[in-house]
C-alpha cells in the first residue's frame, strides 16, 4: 500500500532587511502499511536535511502500483 506524505520545508534566506522564511511544499510517496509508519519513514529519511521541515499530511494514495 502507498501513502502520500506532504512535507513543508522552511528555508531561511538572508536579505538586506534581515532573514526571510521561504516555505516549500513537497510530496513523497511511501510504501508501507500505515499512516504512522509512513510519517516515521519520512522523518527518518529527512532527519539530516539542512532545512527545518514538518510533515503536514499523510494520506492513503490512490496509486495502486509503481512500475
Amino acid at each position: 500500500m502507498y501513502y502520500e506524505a506532504q512535507v513543508v520545508f522552511v528555508e531561511e534566506i538572508p536579505t538586506k532587511n534581515g532573514v526571510r522564511e521561504k516555505k516549500t511544499r513537497r510530496a513523497f510517496l511511501v510504501d508501507c502499511d500505515s499512516v504512522s509508519v509512513a510519517e516515521a519513514k519520512v522523518n527518518e529519511m529527512l532527519k539530516d536535511s539542512p532545512y527545518s521541515f514538518e510533515v503536514k499530511v499523510v494520506k492513503e494514495s490512490k496509486i495502486v502500483e509503481v512500475i
